[in-house]
Formats: C-alpha cells, structure tokens, sequence
C-alpha cells in the first residue's frame, strides 16, 4: 500500500482548499496503479504523520503568506525536510519551502519590496503561462511535452538553484519553474499541476510521481 501524505505548509491548519485539490487529483491519477491511501496533514504533525512510514512519499503544498511571517516551528520541518530520502514533490509555495530548506533564497518575480507579514496588494502571476523543460530524462517528466501550459498563482519565486539541485523546467518572467534533488527523489514545482488546464501536462506529472513513489 503506497501512502502519499499532502502537507499542508499554510500558517492555518484550516487552509485546505490547495491541498484538498491536489489529494483529490492524486487519487485519480493513481487509482489504476494499485492501492493508494492519500491524506493530508498540517506541517505541526507532518512528522509524526510520517515517522515510521517506510512505503510513503510528501507532496507538500501550496501556501499563502510570506514565509518571513512564519513561525520558529517551520525552520524545524525544513530541517526534517532536507534530511528526508523518500520521494517528495513540491508545489507552488511547497516548490518555494523545499528551496528555502535547502540554502536556496526565495523572492519576488516583481522588482518589488519582498514582502514579510501578508502579500495584500503584491503583484501576482496568474492565468496560463507556457514553460520548457530542458531534456532532462527523468521519471516525472515521463509523457511531458518540451514545451505545455500551466496554471499559475504566486508572488514569490525560487531565485537559484538549491545546492545538490538541478534546474528541470524554465519560463518567463519566472525562471525556476522546476528542480530536482541530484541523488534523491525530490522535486520542486512553481506551477499548479493539480489545476484544470486545456494542457494535460500537469496530471501527466502528478501521474509520473504516483508511479515513481510506488
């Protein structure tokens, strides 16, 4: 029984919608391979969640605040974060703290101020946008066109590459769009696979990960 447990990295332990999505559609895409349990738990109790769970994996999702407004028990799940070995994806803001677990500075995609309590009234890429992924013969991209359409959602970005990653994905005026652990099944998204686009590319993905993580 694989088990793929949906981390909620939002301050709230009731801001869900992001990462309800992402289990429904994780669900869907896995439901042919064999059995999946698929559930979702706030950062405070990812680790006791996971603790002892050899035959699991972590998607860790999107976020709505700053991470500067974060409190000190977040810098104790990066840590675990950047110990772990098991397959991980990260998305959107889980692309961003995966990044910042690593030694990797997290930003603005606006020249703007970055901002530290609340991101009211920052620029925010939204809709559509196009991105390439760079030959990378890897697993996830399995099936994943050169280039596809995404939906995006986000102030911040990741604004290098994390030391022991590797740049997957580019796209404009966000460049990081995905990485990849050298020695480790551990990947960062900035985009939103889970969310409905004309494009397939993102359920491919979130398909290829399932079938990795087994």
């Amino acid at each position: 029984m694989l088990e793929i447990l949906v981390v909620n990295i939002n301050i709230s332990a009731d801001d869900l919608a992001g990462c309800t999505q992402i289990a429904q559609v994780l669900r869907e895409v896995g439901a042919a391979g064999g059995p999946l349990e698929v559930h979702v738990a706030h950062y405070t109790e990812a680790i006791g969640r996971a603790r002892g769970r050899r035959n699991s994996a972590l998607v860790l999702g999107p976020n709505g605040t700053p991470f500067p407004a974060y409190p000190s028990d977040f810098d104790t799940f990066l840590a675990w974060v950047r110990r772990l070995r098991r397959p991980v994806l990260g998305i959107c803001g889980g692309h961003q703290a995966l990044a910042l677990a690593h030694g990797a500075p997290v930003g603005p995609v606006a020249d703007v101020r970055a901002a530290s309590a609340s991101y009211d009234g920052m620029p925010k890429l939204r809709g559509t946008y196009t991105i390439r992924w760079l030959g990378d013969p890897d697993p996830l991209l399995a099936g994943v066109p050169e280039e596809c359409d995404v939906v995006v959602s986000h102030v911040d970005e990741v604004k290098d590459i994390p030391s022991g990653f590797r740049l997957l994905a580019i796209g404009d005026p966000c460049h990081v769009q995905a990485i990849r652990a050298d020695r480790r099944p551990m990947y960062g998204v900035q985009f939103h696979p889970e969310k409905a686009c004309h494009d397939p590319a993102g359920r491919t993905l979130l398909s290829n990960f399932v079938a990795l993580a087994r």
